[in-house]
């Protein structure tokens, strides 16, 4: 056969086309495997210079692609090719302050909050009132969040509790007429201490913190601790120049070392 003629299949021209055909032909004579494209093109052109350069490059991408020509002619090529094929995945990113920002003076809670707090009945005047507090407490922390609307809502609450307190939140000195709340009482019965017995502390307690002059926010938890130390030391007692116990402390012993070390009632129940 001579090298300027080539011969191709009815078929290949009716589904290439008849130049994309002809270049395939071209490009099976050629077993120059090192060339990469566009030095193919450069070789296939002096076959057949009635094709422009461009055009025949074009013909040999779609044959690559159909796998049509095989890959020893072009490995450089065909790898270049595949990665345009390959989708990039984005892989999530590493850095953990993404999504994250300091409060801004201009910041206004999202109308979402709004939205929330309204269904806590907590007035809408209010909650404005309270804006530019929550962004000075924040901005003077100087902290980079993500949940602003989030730690708004919390924020709110809070102050509309204490907006509903008999002292709105404020700390207050303890009144002669204070009395403990019935949870307070609560708490001291779960640690064995009756109320009756608690109340007999009340009068030397406001006593004592009127006098101190000290301001809370609430004097119960104070009042449960006065208690449970006057308890605790109510616990001993002097009965002729020994201490009794009303009960064993956490870490004591009910008996002595020596009836301790002869007691043997633990292994009763030991099959030998």
């Amino acid at each position: 056969m001579k090298t300027d003629l080539f011969t191709f299949s009815v078929q290949e021209a009716e589904t290439l086309g008849v130049e994309c055909a002809i270049v395939l032909a071209a490009s099976k004579d050629l077993k120059n495997s090192s060339a990469m494209p566009n030095e193919l093109a450069l070789l296939i052109k002096e076959k057949i210079p009635f094709l422009e350069e461009q055009e025949i490059l074009s013909h040999l991408n779609r044959l690559i692609d159909l796998k049509l020509i095989s890959s020893e002619i072009s490995p450089r090529f065909n790898e270049s090719s595949a990665k345009k094929n390959l989708y990039k995945l984005k892989l999530p990113t590493k850095n953990t302050n993404a999504g994250k920002r300091k409060l801004h003076y201009s910041w206004t809670p999202s109308v979402q909050a709004f939205e929330v707090l309204g269904m806590g009945n907590i007035n809408k005047e209010f909650i404005e009132k309270k804006v530019n507090e929550f962004k000075m407490y924040w901005m003077e922390k100087n902290q980079v969040r993500d949940n602003w609307n989030v730690l708004f809502v919390d924020f709110i609450r809070r102050e509309w509790v204490k907006e509903n307190s008999e002292n709105k939140g404020l700390p207050v000195c303890i009144d002669e007429n204070w009395l403990p709340s019935s949870d307070a009482i609560d708490i001291l019965e779960l640690a064995n201490v009756s109320k009756n017995d608690a109340l007999k502390h009340l009068k030397e307690f406001i006593l004592y913190w009127k006098e101190n002059g000290t301001a809370l926010r609430s004097w119960n938890s104070k009042f449960v601790d006065f208690v449970k130390r006057k308890e605790l030391i109510g616990s001993y007692e002097e009965k002729d120049d020994k201490k009794n116990y009303r009960h064993n402390e956490p870490g004591e012993f009910s008996q002595k070392f020596k009836d301790r070390t002869k007691d043997d009632s633990w292994a009763e129940n030991l099959e030998l």
